[in-house]
């Protein structure tokens, strides 16, 4: 991955010496007035669902809804119309590129498995989220239908507390995934319901959603949870007692010094001290990606190869793979390629290529207090970067914050940010939306274990 991720960062790609014209904002299409799940705000919305692994096994996709939407979503025809501009968004980031590397979970009203969208809709991959009401009938065109799309290789989850219920156990024959709520980390209810959705049907994997916590995952895990979705994958713990290992100490004096200039001769001699890290920089300076017709065995022709812009990008990643190992650090790694990838691309109308470059770097810090358990603050003040990064982190202000700002929203369900951000920039839902999902694939390609 790191390989692949400094080359396409490094010049592999053209990158214009002057920035094209400043975008125009775009025009707003007047929405229906009947339509109020088609508002503009049908920007995706994607949470990441972790295996036992603790790596992206999949992403669940949504739609923000505005406060008025909200309380008319129990509406059939509402209902209808959030599961048609969803299925046609997903269209349009053409998903099933995805689909080869992770799993879509897809919210869906069971009245809307018969849109013609999901005729062709790619089977593998896909996981269609039930959403049952108590007005749903479970009748037999239903189950013909359910058993239409399973025979075709289609899957499919539901709520613990929907299957709960005598009503709905007709659908447990066709249902792979049960998710269900941890967020009360109440252990004994949450083992019963487990056990009586088991003793219904053998064989379902559980989904845990609304983890808090580290700690949460790790009770859900020992309850033998299959995937595990919530706050905890970002949230920001144990600050109080930071702690930095050698190897992203050694890594941060390291880019401090090409920051700042350092001679060839002194980066050589701070790379010898460190075995572990001269190592892996003639790893990757050997590596097949970077096409060397002759193997290199010294850490100053490595460093020659490499050049200081390039060297200094592969630093950045180390402190995400960098020192001892902690949980959710690859889970924490993709996100943070996300965040940089989308702010990076939104950014290509405006800024020059060096600008860009500092843009996808804020994309990449933004997460960098949470793998290195420690306050941002004190993250930044161990490594010298430009002032503008470190306001768009910091206090979300100056030129790369509405950038950050939105990379951001695009994992969280704040529909106002998006509205107000994606203004500024000049950006539209669907450059958003197409945005979003590039990045996730760039992301993709580049899932290798560094």
């Amino acid at each position: 991955m790191l390989g692949r991720l400094v080359g396409m960062l490094s010049g592999n790609k053209p990158t214009p010496d002057t920035p094209p014209p400043p975008a125009a904002k775009a025009a707003a299409s007047p929405a229906p007035q009947a339509a109020p799940a088609a508002k503009p705000g049908s920007v995706m919305r994607r949470e990441a669902m972790l295996g036992r692994d603790q790596k992206v096994a999949a992403y669940a996709f949504m739609l923000r809804r505005a406060p008025d939407e909200l309380r008319d979503a129990s509406l059939p025809e509402v209902q209808r119309l959030y599961d048609e501009t969803l299925l046609n968004n997903l269209t349009n980031m053409d998903v099933a590129r995805l689909l080869a590397q992770r799993q879509a979970f897809i919210p869906i009203s069971v009245a809307s498995l018969s849109h013609p969208l999901i005729a062709d809709w790619p089977a593998a991959g896909t996981v269609w989220h039930l959403k049952v009401g108590g007005n749903t009938t479970i009748d037999e065109a239903l189950l013909a239908r359910l058993t239409e799309m399973k025979a075709a290789g289609h899957s499919f989850a539901l709520d613990a507390d929907a299957l709960l219920s005598p009503a709905r156990h007709p659908l447990l024959a066709f249902v792979d995934y049960v998710l269900l709520n941890v967020s009360s980390e109440d252990i004994p209810t949450i083992t019963n319901q487990m056990a009586a959705i088991s003793k219904l049907a053998s064989g379902k994997q559980f989904v845990a959603t609304e983890v808090q916590t580290l700690e949460a995952f790790h009770m859900c895990h020992k309850l033998q949870f299959a995937r595990f979705m919530g706050p905890f994958i970002t949230r920001h713990e144990n600050l109080n007692s930071p702690v930095l290992g050698p190897s992203r100490a050694k890594v941060l004096d390291l880019m401090n010094r090409v920051r700042t200039g350092a001679e060839q001769s002194e980066l050589v001699e701070n790379f010898r001290h460190d075995p572990a890290l001269s190592v892996r920089l003639l790893r990757y300076v050997n590596s097949p990606g970077i096409g060397l017709l002759h193997k290199v065995g010294g850490i100053e022709q490595a460093l020659m190869i490499m050049g200081q812009d390039k060297l200094y990008r592969w630093l950045t990643l180390i402190l995400f793979t960098g020192g001892q190992a902690q949980d959710l650090d690859q889970a924490v790694l993709e996100n943070a390629l996300v965040r940089a990838r989308v702010a990076e691309q939104l950014a290509s109308k405006a800024l020059f290529a060096k600008a860009r470059d500092e843009v996808f770097v804020t994309g990449l810090f933004s997460l960098l207090d949470v793998v290195m358990r420690m306050p941002m603050e004190q993250v930044l003040k161990q490594v010298s970067l430009p002032v503008e990064i470190t306001e768009a982190i910091v206090s979300q202000n100056g030129p790369y914050a509405p950038y950050l700002g939105l990379a951001i929203a695009c994992e969280q369900d704040d529909l106002g940010s998006i509205e107000t951000l994606s203004a500024q920039i000049g950006r539209d839902v669907a450059e958003i939306n197409a945005i979003h999902m590039d990045a996730l694939l760039w992301t993709q390609e580049l899932a290798v274990d560094v």
